[in-house]
């Protein structure tokens, strides 16, 4: 065997073989084939990545003047949405947005349209219209919403539809540009900015229509019809789309996961770990494979059993001196916080700057209430320890799941805020 997949001693034949047994009787495994085993109807008439269906699908769910009854709900948890992510990832400030963000307002003369054609210019994928009324104004809102499925943008799209719109812009105009693709949200959160030409649209995945459009949705008061629809198209979605033949994949493997399908995948993973690494471990060794498959099996056992994983040091100086030295990536924000701490640096504005101020996917610090049970039992806030910071008397924990994305991130907001600290690699 490669020492680097070597696998557990206890696993022979015989339990291979009783971790089969029990594998194929497991009510979860067999949730799983029930789901994965059923095409949805997108599947069916082939049309499961084609962004021309996704975009009539989406907007027939945000136009209230379709017969399915889901009124603005949909709109309003887009603009929470949308506003919302802008505000985060890009410091947008804009009219009205607290007004967006606790739904003070009303909507009224909504029209939603799909490839609507602008001569010289091109066919947006999805455009809302509608008069967006808050305490003592009414404003002209427009949603432009470019959406890319499996192909990248084209033709400097965003930047034209952007030009279009603002060269048109009236006082009393709200124009919100959305790039939508099927990134995962892992990757998008480490986004810097938009992956589109344009860098004023607010980038957003399929992953968020789910979660903020279409689960909410199926919590109201919805006909059967309607959410047997939902159901489908949220099946879609999660089915993996990939074709051996193809020499290059689609652009995302899953677009995104209903709640139903993200439970018992995990679940799956969390009971199945052992069968999974033996079943890649004879596909990457075995001659009668075909090299790509060997490849690819040979590369999720490596990246599975931490043969890639970065194992780099960090140093942290203040003043030119190092103060935390060689400790691992998982530490640098505890050892950051805790060289403030020492330096007697954490006032009121560093806490709050330490609390809100990182487009990390994750907040650096937080109480024990706010840390979910996910993140205490992976350890990502390792609250079954002392506090690592007392403030005003509350006890607050540091985050400890960094990548090399937020890291240099990381580095580069807490160095241009502490002229005195300096973070280096070893």
């Amino acid at each position: 065997m490669n020492e680097q997949f070597d696998l557990d001693p206890e696993l022979d034949i015989v339990s291979i073989r009783d971790m089969i047994i029990e594998f194929n009787n497991d009510p979860i495994v067999q949730s799983l084939n029930s789901l994965y085993e059923t095409k949805s109807f997108s599947e069916i008439i082939n049309s499961s990545r084609k962004e021309l269906v996704h975009s009539a699908f989406i907007a027939w769910v945000l136009n209230p003047n379709e017969s399915h009854g889901f009124g603005s709900f949909p709109i309003r948890k887009l603009l929470e949405l949308s506003v919302g992510k802008g505000i985060k990832k890009k410091g947008l400030i804009m009219p009205y947005q607290d007004s967006i963000l606790v739904s003070d307002y009303e909507l009224v003369e909504i029209e939603v349209q799909t490839e609507r054609a602008i001569k010289n210019v091109g066919r947006l994928d999805i455009y809302i219209e509608a008069e967006l009324a808050v305490t003592d104004a009414i404003l002209n809102l427009r949603i432009i919403i470019e959406n890319k499925v499996t192909t990248k943008e084209h033709k400097d799209q965003t930047n034209r539809y952007f030009e279009y719109f603002e060269n048109r812009k009236k006082e009393n105009d709200l124009n919100i540009y959305v790039y939508l693709t099927p990134l995962p949200t892992l990757e998008l959160d480490q986004l810097e900015e938009p992956e589109c030409s344009c860098k004023e649209y607010i980038q957003i995945n399929y992953q968020q229509i789910a979660d903020y459009l279409l689960q909410p949705t199926l919590n109201k008061d919805v006909s059967e019809h309607n959410r047997y629809l939902i159901k489908e198209y949220l099946a879609s979605l999660s089915q993996p789309s990939f074709n051996p033949e193809e020499e290059t994949p689609k652009q995302e493997l899953i677009m995104a996961l209903g709640n139903e399908e993200r439970e018992l995948l995990t679940k799956f993973w969390n009971k199945n770990q052992k069968l999974i690494y033996a079943s890649l471990y004879a596909i990457s060794v075995d001659p009668n494979q075909n090299q790509d498959d060997i490849d690819r099996a040979k590369n999720a056992l490596e990246n599975l059993s931490g043969g890639n994983k970065d194992r780099s040091r960090y140093t942290i100086y203040w003043n030119s001196e190092p103060v935390y030295k060689a400790f691992r990536k998982s530490d640098i924000g505890v050892n950051t916080v805790n060289v403030l701490q020492d330096q007697n640096m954490i006032d009121d504005e560093v806490f709050q700057f330490l609390r809100n101020d990182f487009s990390c996917s994750f907040q650096l610090i937080k109480t024990p209430e706010e840390v979910t049970d996910n993140e205490a039992k992976y350890s990502k806030y390792r609250v079954q320890g002392e506090p690592e910071l007392i403030y005003q008397d509350n006890d607050y924990y540091v985050a400890r799941n960094w990548g090399i994305g937020n890291i240099d991130k990381f580095i580069k907001k807490i160095e241009a805020r502490f002229s005195e600290l300096e973070i280096k690699k070893d």
